[in-house]
């Protein structure tokens, strides 16, 4: 039984590399490729591991157009993986089409996010009345997009003109991450058009983790 430790999910074949002795290699599956270690089980949750894996993450991203991450810990059996890829292949390719040519940028506040949906009330607020499927989009998405300070919210609209889609996360600790899509080459625009706000911390460019379908599940 063969095992394959994905790293991730790319749209081109990329020469096997070597990194800390360890062959990275691209595997064929179907019309895409998964990027990872031959080996028997998963490696240990350590800072260590974090770090190695995103190390590679980033090299597969800087050799290819279009790369969906794994998370960590994805050990999978060669059949699995097929079956997988086989049974979301529209999943993957509307992935890749999005992220193809770009990068994440991750903005985090200083601050508690604003009054959020409670998911609850979405049903509520939609029975007995009128509600137009647009509203009721609108609803969820509130519900899933933890709004920011007013001030917070009008630096990042500044951006508007860069990102190609975004996501939002309430960190355990209460506040809130901001991934935003964008081209590669907008990372500095993207930069220049946010500029300098108290309260927000700008990282990346990254592989597009944020926005990565779920797979593996």
């Amino acid at each position: 039984m063969a095992f394959l430790y994905v790293h991730a999910l790319t749209d081109r074949r990329i020469l096997t590399w070597t990194v800390n002795g360890r062959r990275i290699q691209s595997v064929p599956v179907g019309s895409i490729f998964a990027v990872g270690e031959r080996r028997a089980e998963a490696p240990h949750v350590s800072e260590e591991e974090l770090r190695f894996q995103h190390r590679v993450v980033a090299g597969i991203a800087s050799r290819v157009p279009a790369i969906l991450p794994a998370r960590f810990g994805s050990l999978i059996e060669d059949k699995t993986l097929e079956a997988i890829v086989r049974q979301s292949a529209s999943v993957i390719d509307e992935a890749m089409t999005l992220v193809r040519g770009r990068a994440q940028m991750t903005l985090r506040t200083a601050s508690k996010p604003g009054r959020r949906v409670d998911p609850t009330t979405v049903s509520a607020r939609t029975r007995g009345a009128h509600v137009t499927g647009k509203q009721y989009l609108e609803l969820l998405r509130q519900r899933n997009s933890p709004p920011l300070s007013s001030r917070l919210e009008s630096a990042i609209a500044r951006t508007s003109g860069c990102v190609v889609a975004e996501r939002r996360q309430t960190t355990p600790a209460g506040n809130v991450a901001v991934y935003h899509l964008l081209n590669r080459a907008d990372v500095e625009e993207y930069r220049r058009a946010l500029g300098a706000v108290d309260g927000l911390a700008l990282s990346g460019p990254w592989p597009p983790f944020a926005f990565v379908p779920e797979l593996w599940s």
